[in-house]
């Protein structure tokens, strides 16, 4: 009997992986859930709002709990599970897992990818991680510019490795609501966070600040900040200096700034224009065809937060160019290369996940 473990840490692979799941769930297929304990002296990542991810689908599967490393790779010893899926950020854990199947002589298979769309704004990271994600049997990317960095690096076998442009299956759930978000009127301007850029507290203080003169500005519109979380929590991606605490601490700041924590594609509904440092949720806007702008004050001449990437959108900005209402015209035409938005990814890695296991 075919067997899938998904190894799963933190709320962006749990968001991309849980349609896979259910999709296999629902085509019989037996299923395990591993969520991936933080190392002990690591601010935890698992939330009430995570856990609640799997309400509709804990049920089905065969285990479902939260265990350290080393009782996961025990539990894929006593399995020798068809498909192990890993999904973190702590790609070392892949090399693990790799050592355990072949030190034991298991019969399973190794998948990992990626959760964003954004592979080279840390380019150290970027090289480690393919490096590690070599030991993969399949690596899934979220579209072919993705596709192509990973492959022009040389450290992938392609013989023993797949690199499968699957597109991110959480994305599917846009697809479902783009016709919905292009036809509604707008209103909101909403800047979307990452959590780690820009990284410096006096970057961060510049960024609101810079914000709040926009809403100025722009009086009889709202501007939202979108941030990535609510509270300092443990996550690839951990948040220093909140931006809702900055914004707190302003005196005198208009009343039509707010901060929201909502979903961002309910946030799409009435986005006239997005902005952002350099993130996925910039990516998806311009999928809806919102004018999106990628702000560059704060990378310096270097592209230090990946910003200049998405010149190849004409997406570039600054603050100074957006206050003197200078936007550039975007070129939409591209951006399926970069994120594929189609409806049918979920269909698609669930298909190459099967295709392992029968190899």
């Amino acid at each position: 009997m075919k067997s899938f473990l998904f190894v799963i840490q933190f709320d962006s692979f749990a968001k991309t992986l849980i349609p896979v799941i259910q999709h296999l769930v629902n085509n019989n297929y037996h299923c395990d859930v591993i969520l991936l304990k933080q190392k002990f002296y690591k601010k935890n990542w698992l939330s009430d709002e995570i856990l609640s991810l799997f309400d509709n689908l804990k049920n089905d599967l065969g285990i479902f709990d939260l265990l350290s490393g080393r009782k996961t790779l025990q539990t894929i010893k006593d399995n020798d599970y068809s498909v192990v899926t890993v999904g973190t950020t702590y790609t070392f854990f892949i090399e693990k897992v790799h050592h355990v199947i072949k030190k034991n002589k298991l019969n399973s298979k190794i998948c990992t990818g990626y959760v964003g769309a954004l592979l080279k704004n840390n380019k150290e990271g970027f090289i480690k991680g393919v490096r590690r994600r070599s030991f993969s049997n399949l690596v899934w990317v979220p579209g072919q510019d993705a596709k192509e960095q990973v492959l022009s690096l040389n450290l992938i076998n392609l013989s023993k490795t797949k690199v499968a442009n699957t597109g991110l299956p959480r994305f599917d759930a846009l697809f479902e609501r783009l016709e919905k978000i292009k036809k509604v009127d707008k209103n909101n301007i909403v800047f979307f966070e990452q959590p780690t850029f820009p990284k410096t507290k006096k970057e961060r203080v510049l960024l609101v600040q810079s914000l709040v003169n926009l809403a100025r500005m722009y009086s009889q519109n709202t501007v939202i900040i979108k941030t990535r979380f609510n509270k300092k929590i443990g996550h690839a991606h951990r948040p220093k200096h909140l931006l809702q605490d900055i914004l707190y601490n302003i005196a005198d700041k208009p009343k039509n700034i707010i901060i929201s924590n909502d979903d961002i594609y309910s946030l799409f509904n009435n986005c006239m224009l997005s902005l952002t440092i350099s993130s996925t949720a910039g990516l998806e806007s311009l999928a809806c065809g919102i004018p999106t702008y990628f702000i560059s004050d704060f990378c310096g001449g270097k592209n230090l937060y990946g910003s200049d990437d998405f010149k190849k959108f004409n997406a570039l900005l600054s603050f100074k160019d957006l206050f003197s209402n200078r936007l550039p015209k975007i070129d939409f035409s591209t951006i399926n290369n970069t994120l594929k938005c189609d409806g049918k990814n979920t269909f698609r890695l669930a298909n190459e996940l099967i295709s392992l296991s029968d190899s």
